[in-house]
Parts: C-alpha cells; sequence; structure tokens
C-alpha cells in the first residue's frame, strides 16, 4: 500500500501546476497541499490504478493533499461502497470541488444514488445540500432514459426552496439540477406548475419559472425533442 501511495504521490509532483494552485490558492481555495492538477490529469493518473477499496479510503483520509481526495472517489470499487460509507464521506467532504468529483465519478454511479440524494437534500447543512442536488444532476445526465424519474420530485421540491430563497452554492447547485431536470418532460410539467403556484406571490420563482421555461425550450429545440 505504501509503495502505492509513493507513486501516486510521484504522479502528483511531476504533473504539478503552480500556477493553477497558486490562482486556486488567491481564489480562495482552503488546501495545506495543492499541486495544481487539472481533471484529465486526475482521470489519466486514476485510469492507470486498479480499483482498490483500501487504496481509495487512504487516499480520502489524506485530507491535507487536494489531489489526494480528488482521485479517492475515481478508484473506488462501485460494488464495494455502501451508503453508510456514503454517509461518512459526506461528513467528511471538505468542499464543494471534491463534491462535485465525488457526484459525479462515484456517488452517481451507485444503485441507492437517488434514496441518499432524497436523504441530503432535506438536511440542514448547506454543503450536505449542494452535495444532493449536484448528485442528482449527475444521475440524470448519467440516465437519460431511466424510469425512476419520478423519485425525483422530493428532491426538485427542495431545490425550488432553495433556488428561490436562497444565493450561494446551495442555490446555484439547485438551478443546475432544475436545468437538467425540465429536459424530461415528465420532471419538466411537475417543476413548472410547481413554480406556476408560486409565481404570482414570489418574484424570484417567477424568474425561475421564466428560466427554466427558456431552458426547456433550448433543449426542445437543439435536441429535436418535442413535447410528446
Amino acid at each position: 500500500m505504501q509503495q502505492k501511495l509513493k507513486e501516486i504521490k510521484l504522479k502528483f509532483r511531476q504533473a504539478m501546476n503552480g500556477i493553477v494552485s497558486h490562482n486556486m490558492r488567491s481564489q480562495g481555495a482552503d488546501y495545506k497541499i495543492n499541486f495544481g492538477l487539472t481533471l484529465p490529469l486526475l482521470k489519466r493518473i486514476a485510469a492507470e490504478i486498479q480499483p482498490d477499496a483500501q487504496l481509495s479510503e487512504t487516499l480520502w483520509a489524506d485530507t491535507a493533499v487536494r489531489e489526494s481526495m480528488m482521485l479517492a472517489p475515481m478508484v473506488y470499487p462501485i460494488d464495494k461502497f455502501t451508503e453508510a460509507e456514503a454517509d461518512r464521506w459526506l461528513d467528511s467532504m471538505p468542499n464543494t470541488e471534491v463534491a462535485d468529483i465525488c457526484c459525479k465519478y462515484l456517488f452517481a454511479r451507485l444503485p441507492f444514488a437517488l434514496k441518499k440524494a432524497d436523504c441530503w437534500c432535506h438536511s440542514n447543512n448547506p454543503l450536505h445540500q449542494y452535495t444532493a442536488f449536484q448528485l442528482t444532476t449527475a444521475w440524470l445526465i448519467a440516465h437519460p432514459d431511466n424510469s425512476e424519474k419520478k423519485v425525483i420530485e422530493p428532491i426538485a421540491d427542495a431545490a425550488i426552496t432553495q433556488a428561490t430563497t436562497q444565493r450561494d452554492n446551495r442555490a446555484f447547485a439547485a438551478i443546475n439540477l432544475l436545468k437538467q431536470a425540465v429536459h424530461d418532460e415528465k420532471l419538466a410539467r411537475y417543476i413548472l406548475a410547481t413554480l406556476q403556484v408560486q409565481a404570482d406571490s414570489n418574484d424570484r420563482a417567477q424568474n425561475l419559472l421564466d428560466e427554466l421555461t427558456e431552458e426547456q425550450a433550448l433543449f426542445r429545440e437543439f435536441s429535436g425533442s418535442d413535447s410528446n
């Protein structure tokens, strides 16, 4: 295990991008060690590693190093990652950047992904809510034809609440989710109808309704789909 970690850290150092690292620090990124590796480089390193739960957990525990925590979800075997581990990882999630990576490369691939998203979106923890919305977005992108979309409605309700009441990362993730969701006709009908009820007394709901209606129209135009 130690040899594997040494080899990975060596790859981090060899691919280090000082400019990216400096720019991230100047923008407030709070990592003790940041090699500045880009996502394509991390994906390339991950592709060279055999999925290994113990290695992934060791990387995840290396909280001082940005790239370790970002690589960890890319090398965890999907069939070995449990609901309890998902909750544990969420509780130790350091920031939105790592949350995005976890959602795309691990959480969205899990058979219980939407169950966790539904649970997390009702948390009082802003980062938990953010992760829930980004997870649902990643799941929708990965499963465009899946019939489970009915279970997304409660998550969409939570997203509408955050999008119309907050002005933080939660709201960004909520709007991101709602824009992806209206690409599906059934979800679009549910979301737009929900917002229509609120729009008369809530300017932000009206603005969001207009934005999502435009998003749906653009998607229909460029995808060649219709309302049938």
